[in-house]
């Protein structure tokens, strides 16, 4: 579907056998987020997510699934994506926004904490626009934002 041949990883559509690999991704990246609470409580959007959403995989050879995202191809929204914390800033997540925006053939939009600044510098870097602002911030908080 789509390959970083200089980095090793490729992008692929999300099978039943990656379940386990990415709800251990999701895991720790929202245990990275203290103003989340508790992890777990978080399982069912993205389990029905799994069921009902399309959902891509970035994965490299030797380990494993490092990065996923899930979206409605309808409305253009991604309700997740995750990036295992040893391939951030690799281009994990902006390859498997872009394979997402080609399948949906529109702009995408997304929420981001508001308190995930990493993740806002990262989407600003690559164009995104703030769409809906929260002020003023409080924990658990979202900003929307759309693609260019």
């Amino acid at each position: 579907m789509y390959i970083h041949a200089g980095a090793g990883w490729s992008i692929r559509p999300f099978t039943r056998n990656d379940r386990i690999a990415c709800l251990r991704i999701f895991r720790d990246c929202l245990r990275a987020f203290p103003w989340r609470g508790e992890w777990q409580a978080y399982l069912p959007v993205l389990q029905n997510a799994f069921a009902n959403a399309r959902v891509l995989v970035a994965e490299e050879r030797s380990a494993g699934i490092i990065g996923f995202l899930t979206l409605n191809v309808s409305t253009g929204y991604v309700d997740h994506l995750f990036v295992h914390d040893d391939w951030r800033l690799c281009g994990v997540g902006r390859g498997l926004l872009d394979v997402a925006q080609s399948e949906a053939g529109k702009p995408l939009t997304l929420d981001v904490d508001a308190q995930n600044t990493g993740a806002r510098k990262a989407y600003e870097h690559m164009g995104w626009q703030v769409v809906a602002d929260a002020r003023p911030l409080r924990p658990g908080q979202q900003v929307r934002l759309i693609s260019p």
